[in-house]
């Protein structure tokens, strides 16, 4: 007996499925939201800085010196200038039995569709002009000591000392995966398992360093990237509702429009479906509206947005201070 699935549903399920195929989402500075913008809007994303530990003062107390709480953030304009969607014919929606395998499949492949589409652009991003500060090596030198030294980079530049991640391409993963220190057992249990991308956890001063077999060059031979929340900022908003116009307007609504947002992120999809007038078929898609701003584009170089992100490289970009050889 064929079964059925209103939109809201749909949505639930590429959000969910979007956060477990793009967990690196997660890792950096997010504002997302389901207000409505327009494409274009610029929005205010925040990134935290910290407070100094101060001696106790005999006469001022506990107020000496005290930071103020709006001091210790950084406002991050972050422009709202993709909007993207992934249609679909819903013929399928129609058609949901108990086996769901078809479904989930498809529901899968439209957050890996919107997922990927989106953090691709951001690693675009990672460029010397974005993020000054660099380690440089060949791949065969990424192994656990090149993790220390881009540690150490972060450190002196006075990052977060939670929440540091790594993206490194599928070559410099290798290499880290063949290195003893890594792969002893200590490590034991981080090797690949069913999915295709690696993922080694809390390692040299890194929550996690993911393989992104598609991570760009950049036409800067860069081979990784790794970050604290400052480094990257992105927001997202839902379109406008077409339902309201028409309401506004007072004509007929020609489409059905459902938002969902996910409890834990904010994560935020709009789902419009409508019916073809001349086929009468029924097409669903999934869009939203994000901006990215990373590093010196929200700030200049050096800042605190700058010193979130060191781009591992096999030949130097930057110059000066801010390059690192391995």
């Amino acid at each position: 007996m064929a079964g059925t699935l209103s939109t809201t549903e749909l949505i639930t399920d590429v959000i969910d499925a979007f956060k477990v195929r793009f967990p690196l989402m997660s890792a950096i500075g997010t504002d997302f939201s389901s207000d409505e913008a327009k494409l274009g809007q610029t929005i205010t994303g925040r990134v935290l800085s910290l407070p100094s530990v101060q001696e106790y003062d005999g006469t001022d107390g506990y107020k000496a010196n005290s930071a103020s709480a709006n001091s210790l953030t950084t406002d991050v304009s972050v422009t709202l200038n993709r909007h993207r969607h992934v249609p679909i014919k819903v013929d399928f929606l129609d058609q949901v039995s108990t086996k769901r395998d078809l479904y989930s499949e498809t529901v899968g492949n439209m957050a890996y569709a919107l997922g990927k589409e989106a953090f691709d652009y951001t690693m675009g991003l990672v460029t010397a002009a974005n993020f000054s500060h660099e380690v440089t090596g060949s791949v065969a030198n990424s192994d656990y000591d090149a993790l220390a030294t881009v540690n150490k980079v972060l450190n002196k530049n006075g990052a977060s000392g939670t929440g540091r991640i790594g993206i490194v391409n599928s070559e410099v993963f290798q290499s880290l995966d063949a290195d003893q220190r890594i792969a002893s057992g200590d490590y034991h249990g981080q090797q690949k398992g069913a999915s295709a991308y690696g993922v080694l956890s809390g390692i040299s001063g890194f929550e996690s360093i993911f393989e992104y077999p598609d991570l760009p060059a950049n036409s800067e031979a860069l081979t990784g990237f790794f970050t604290d929340k400052t480094g990257i900022v992105m927001a997202s908003r839902i379109p406008n509702d077409v339902e309201a116009l028409a309401k506004r307007i007072g004509i007929p609504a020609i489409s059905k429009v459902d938002v969902v947002s996910d409890a834990d992120t904010g994560l935020s999809m709009m789902g419009i479906t409508y019916q073809d007038a001349g086929t009468f078929d029924v097409y669903t898609t999934l869009t939203w509206i994000y901006g990215v701003s990373a590093g010196a584009q929200g700030g200049t170089d050096d800042s605190l947005t700058d010193k979130g992100g060191v781009r591992l490289a096999t030949t130097a970009q930057s110059a000066g201070d801010f390059t690192t050889a391995l």
